[in-house]
């Protein structure tokens, strides 16, 4: 078995990460904000960035930090290849790592806050910032709930400032190491 975590703030590239390696390597993606979208949909509320913060804490408060780590693990284990993307606290991926151990590698992916900016502006997914003052605003949100220690559990970081091309060889150089 073998299990890819994909970590980094807002704007990044997770997903474009997430989905090549999914495409290309035969793994199957399992993301933490369908399973909090999921839940929030189920308590009636509209899955933008607001509602899915609030949910996703109100769960972690009620039924433990690692509840969406036991979904995600759960799930993971019908699979023999699986990306776990999306997962911003520490407990999102202490759980994971205790549970698959040496079968986990965990990847920041950065980019540049101007550039991280401009590609959420341009997916305009619903809740994302329309301006820069909201784009920091949301980070700061995101970094006082705790949803960027996820990123301190990362043992390979891929720089992701440039052009897909660019991206997908970092990834493949990444893939190449993991397969060894």
């Amino acid at each position: 078995m073998k299990v890819i975590g994909i970590v980094g703030l807002i704007g990044t590239g997770k997903d474009t990460a997430a989905d090549y390696i999914a495409e290309k390597y035969g793994y199957h993606i399992i993301s933490f904000r369908d399973l909090v979208k999921e839940v929030t949909e189920k308590e009636g509320l509209e899955p933008n960035r607001e509602n899915l913060q609030m949910t996703g804490k109100k769960y972690r408060e009620k039924y433990g930090k690692d509840y969406f780590s036991r979904l995600a693990v759960e799930k993971a284990r019908s699979f023999e290849k699986s990306i776990l993307k999306e997962m911003r606290t520490k407990e999102d991926v202490e759980l994971p790592k205790n549970v698959f151990g040496k079968s986990m590698t965990v990847i920041n992916i950065e980019a540049e806050k101007t550039l991280r900016f401009e590609r959420l502006r341009k997916r305009a997914r619903l809740g994302d910032p329309k301006s820069m003052e909201e784009f920091e605003s949301q980070e700061n949100r995101e970094i006082e709930l705790g949803y960027t220690k996820a990123v301190d559990f990362a043992g390979i970081t891929i720089q992701n400032n440039s052009t897909f091309g660019d991206l997908y060889k970092r990834v493949d150089e990444v893939m190449k190491d993991i397969g060894r």
